[in-house]
């Protein structure tokens, strides 16, 4: 099957060559005792680990169930393997400004807080400390987003109870003096604004004869100077004098 003429594998040539001198290997009478002992040693140490591992493993059972026997000691000697003792992380690990590259302005530990030297809580600071103070943080970033939350609420209740105020005004109280004249001030607008337009289509009509017909209410007003009411002038001259205060919203 290895044979380097049928098999194409190009490592055919070193395993054809490989199988020669173990079967020559097999054929001497003095290697083959060697290799038979070799083989006999390997499989009684296999048969004498599997069988120390049963009997530790018994032993391990027999301690956990409180029955002592003899032997028990020496059997599980070799499995208690003893670790040493490690420091936390956090008693290990340098603080930003100590790390190596960084130059160090003194050798000794100060706990009073100096400019320039940051947060070195990082290095005084417990397991217990750092969680304290992470439940702290979170408790104060919690009252922080409560409190917003509760403006907004806030916000919302007071503007739809001005919506209200203001839907209860308009439909159920009358109409202050001010409102009145400005209505009757748009109404007179647009009165004049109607009134207007059949005047000019008029003095067009007009324009076309040679005369220009007498008109008594330009001719009567030519050169006076008409006065115009202003309407808020005077909404805010009535609000002066007759308001009482700051406007305020009153449900009834």
């Amino acid at each position: 099957m290895v044979h380097p003429d049928k098999c194409p594998h190009p490592q055919a040539h070193q395993a054809f060559i490989i199988l020669n001198k173990a079967f020559k290997d097999l054929q001497d009478p003095d290697k083959r005792k060697a290799l038979d002992e070799k083989i006999k040693l390997k499989e009684e140490q296999e048969a004498f680990k599997a069988e120390l591992k049963a009997m530790r493993e018994a032993a391990q059972w027999r301690r956990l169930q409180g029955i002592s026997m003899e032997g028990d000691d020496e059997l599980l000697a070799d499995m208690e393997v003893k670790v040493e003792p490690k420091r936390d992380e956090w008693m290990t690990t340098l603080p930003p400004e100590r790390k190596p590259g960084m130059t160090m302005q003194s050798t000794k530990f100060s706990r009073s807080s100096k400019e320039g030297r940051g947060d070195t809580s990082v290095w005084t600071d417990t397991p217990s400390d750092r969680a304290q103070k992470a439940k702290i943080n979170y408790l104060e970033a919690y009252n922080e987003a409560a409190a917003l939350a509760s403006n907004e609420i806030e916000k919302k209740r007071t503007s739809s109870d001005a919506d209200l105020v203001d839907k209860y005004n308009k439909a159920k109280r009358s109409k202050s003096l001010v409102q009145k004249h400005h209505e009757e001030a748009a109404s007179k607008g647009s009165k004049r604004k109607a009134k207007q337009q059949p005047q000019l289509e008029k003095e067009e009509w007009v324009g076309q004869h040679p005369w220009k017909p007498w008109d008594r209410e330009k001719d009567l007003t030519a050169g006076r100077q008409s006065v115009k009411l202003d309407a808020d002038n005077m909404a805010e001259g009535l609000a002066s004098r007759f308001s009482s205060g700051n406007f305020q919203r009153n449900f009834l």
